[in-house]
């Protein structure tokens, strides 16, 4: 069991070293109007809208944004919704730039109800995608353990909404860029706090649903020591187990480089000795309660499947104590006799 469980914390480690995921950062890019020149054949930049008007207010509570002075862009928010009211045809860009600044204040709360209530009603708009962005921010916010607050006292996990925000994008904008890095996100959360099973469950899903992913090596690689991380041990169910060794063989067939060099190969021989200490122990427990058919029936089981593990030089012994094989000394004399 020790040695199960060190070869899987160093496999992770590892591949943690390698492997992350470019998620979508907080980061907001200079704010700029540009627009395609078909003549010119190229994006070029126009000047800001005149101060004054719907267009130019929302671009100053963009810069505001852009500039960090996200309380004057709040300021900004409140009046623009109070001037040109809620059925300006601008109106969901500034609930995207308000949310945008009360991620900056670190108010995720706050930012998630605005998004939330933007997805609902304007979801299908061009700037869903910078919405999706943001949410995103704020699902990594509470996995990492940014607190809920809940009637306005009491202050919670965030990790449980974090999971519903990244199955949302996931399961409503399949399409998006986000969505696969969203199975992503939550898979590696699991992953990281423990949950194995699950986590194995959300890397299967990724390889199911975009099979053509840049990200499908990694996520082979994970479903495999997910699984491997979920047996609970040879007294327990080997599905987790079987499965395991189907993922690494997989990963081994379709990246033999990257397995080699891993030492997947290694992997599946531990998992093959303890598949066959598994029914190494089955055919004990039938020769205790002498059950003695079952017993050699196990135990030449584990000679026939992994011939070469440690538990098949132990069943070796008791098949010859139990008569259902010849010892290898009395067989080669009689053979001499001849």
């Amino acid at each position: 069991m020790l040695r199960r469980q060190l070869l899987i914390a160093a496999a992770a480690t590892l591949w943690g070293m390698v492997w992350f995921a470019p998620y979508a950062s907080a980061q907001t890019p200079r704010v700029r109007t540009l627009t395609y020149d078909s003549q010119r054949k190229e994006w070029v930049e126009e000047p800001p809208p005149a101060a004054g008007t719907a267009a130019g207010d929302l671009y100053e509570i963009r810069r505001l944004v852009a500039g960090k002075e996200y309380r004057k862009a709040l300021s900004e928010v409140k009046r623009f919704i109070k001037q040109y009211g809620k059925s300006d045809g601008l109106y969901p860009e500034v609930l995207i730039a308000q949310a945008d600044a009360l991620i900056g204040r670190k108010q995720f709360d706050k930012a998630h109800t605005i998004l939330q209530s933007f997805l609902s009603e304007f979801g299908g708009m061009a700037i869903t995608t910078e919405a999706l962005r943001l949410e995103f921010v704020v699902a990594e916010a509470y996995m990492s353990g940014v607190k809920r607050r809940v009637w306005v006292v009491f202050r919670v996990s965030g990790v449980d909404e974090a999971y519903k925000i990244l199955d949302q994008i996931a399961a409503d904008y399949p399409d998006s860029r986000l969505a696969e890095l969203a199975i992503k996100a939550k898979g590696d959360h699991l992953f990281k706090v423990g949950e194995q099973a699950l986590a194995e469950l959300e890397y299967a899903r990724m390889l199911r649903d975009y099979p053509k992913s840049r990200y499908h090596q990694y996520a082979l690689r994970r479903a495999a020591d997910s699984a491997l991380a979920s047996f609970a041990g040879v007294d327990y169910d080997e599905a987790a187990l079987i499965e395991a060794e189907e993922r690494y063989k997989d990963y081994q067939t379709r990246y033999r480089v990257e397995a080699d060099h891993e030492s997947v190969g290694q992997v599946v021989d531990t998992i093959h000795e303890m598949r066959a200490e598994k029914d190494y122990r089955i055919g004990e427990y039938y020769e205790r309660t002498d059950h003695l058919g079952s017993a050699v029936f196990h135990y030449k089981s584990v000679r026939e499947n992994w011939p070469n593990t440690i538990a098949a030089a132990r069943v070796t012994r008791r098949l010859e104590l139990l008569g259902a094989l010849a010892p290898v000394a009395s067989t080669a004399g009689a053979s001499d006799g001849q």
